[in-house]
């Protein structure tokens, strides 16, 4: 009886032994896929370890994540997640400003090709270090473009840019629309032919009055009638030439008066010394 329970004992644990070594056996296929990610993990973290060293920072990162990972051994994940913290503490941070009345929504910001959104308020961006490019637009305005560096480790490196709204020009340095009423050319050439119709009417009038004044003394009362007829055509151009000038003239006055008003811009007078290839010139603006 004593026999037959050590039988049957030796069964049951032999039993479940076996079915423990069995449960705990992986198979042939799960042997294979464990050895190609162990490959896989030594690999990336020789990759690692080299762009760490060339400072291809992006690559590197991205190799590092990669063996970092539960599945790689303990001491590869190790490795990788350390070299992970080392990285993060040499990255720089950029905090970009804008100052001025800009609106966000209109503004696109580029950093190095690659549009990052701003925050409100500002808030740090991961970069790298070396030279870097950002580039503001804003619609209706000249785009900026400021070139900076980062350096390992350095955080919070602020780059500003402002962006003036037009102001309003002061009133002196406005440019001042005159009224002026310029004189037509026809008033001058008016003028100019009620003179000479003047002139002529006076040099009538004088050598009229001359020839009367020595026919007087000569042959009055008994002058021909040659004289008496030279000195009435005198005395008569005199009064046309008269005439004509008081309605050129008149025509003159009321060109004048009736002038029209014009609305020029102010120039600024005075004198303007610019240089040339050739020397100095000297300009003279002003109202003559």
């Amino acid at each position: 009886m004593n026999c037959r329970r050590a039988a049957t004992l030796t069964l049951t644990l032999t039993t479940f032994l076996s079915s423990i070594c069995f449960a705990q056996a992986p198979s042939e296929g799960s042997k294979e896929t464990s050895r190609a990610e162990v490959e896989q993990c030594v690999a990336q973290h020789d990759s690692a370890r080299k762009l760490r060293l060339g400072e291809q920072w992006d690559d590197a990162r991205a190799a590092m994540l990669s063996c970092a990972e539960e599945r790689c051994p303990l001491a590869i994940a190790a490795d990788c997640r350390a070299w992970l913290d080392e990285l993060a503490q040499q990255m720089p941070t950029l905090i970009v400003v804008t100052e001025g009345e800009v609106p966000a929504s209109s503004l696109r910001v580029e950093l190095d090709g690659t549009r990052v959104e701003l925050k409100d308020p500002p808030s740090p961006i991961d970069s790298w270090p070396g030279a870097h490019r950002l580039r503001f637009e804003l619609p209706g305005e000249k785009p900026v473009v400021v070139n900076f560096s980062l350096e390992k480790g350095e955080k919070n490196h602020i780059e500003r840019v402002r962006f003036a709204r037009p102001q309003a020009l002061p009133a002196a340095a406005l440019p001042t629309r005159i009224p002026t009423r310029p004189v037509p050319a026809s008033t001058y050439w008016l003028s100019a032919g009620a003179l000479a119709a003047f002139a002529t009417s006076t040099a009538f009038l004088v050598s009229g009055l001359n020839e009367h004044g020595d026919a007087r003394d000569i042959c009055a009362p008994n002058c021909e009638p040659r004289i008496r007829s030279s000195i009435q055509a005198r005395l008569l151009l005199a009064d046309i030439a008269g005439g004509a000038g008081l309605v050129l003239g008149g025509l003159a006055i009321y060109t004048y008066l009736k002038r029209p008003v014009v609305f020029n811009e102010a120039r600024p007078s005075g004198p303007t010394i610019s240089a040339t290839r050739e020397g100095f010139s000297l300009t003279w603006r002003g109202r003559f």
